[in-house]
C-alpha cells in the first residue's frame, strides 16, 4: 500500500511542478483558465493525500484563486 501511495502522490506532485512552470501570460484566456483549474485541482489532490481523513474531520484549503472545503461524515451506525 505504501509504494502505491507514494507512486500517486509523486505523480500529482510532478504534474503540479509541470503545470506551475506553464507562462500563462503566453496562453489564451480559456487554455490559462485550464491551466488554473488543473493547478488548484493538482494542489487539492496533492493537499488531501497529506492530510488524514477521519470521520468528522473538517479540512479547510485556502488557495490564491479560491478555497476548498473538505468535510469527511461521521460514520453512522446502522440499526439492527
Amino acid at each position: 500500500m505504501e509504494k502505491l501511495y507514494d507512486q500517486i502522490y509523486q505523480s500529482v506532485y510532478n504534474h503540479l511542478k509541470s503545470v506551475e512552470k506553464i507562462n500563462k501570460e503566453e496562453l489564451t484566456e480559456v487554455d490559462a483558465e485550464k491551466v488554473e483549474r488543473m493547478e488548484m485541482a493538482l494542489q487539492a489532490s496533492k493537499d488531501i493525500l497529506e492530510n488524514m481523513l477521519t470521520p468528522g474531520k473538517k479540512l479547510n484549503f485556502i488557495y490564491e484563486k479560491g478555497s476548498l472545503h473538505l468535510e469527511i461524515f461521521a460514520e453512522e451506525k446502522e440499526d439492527e
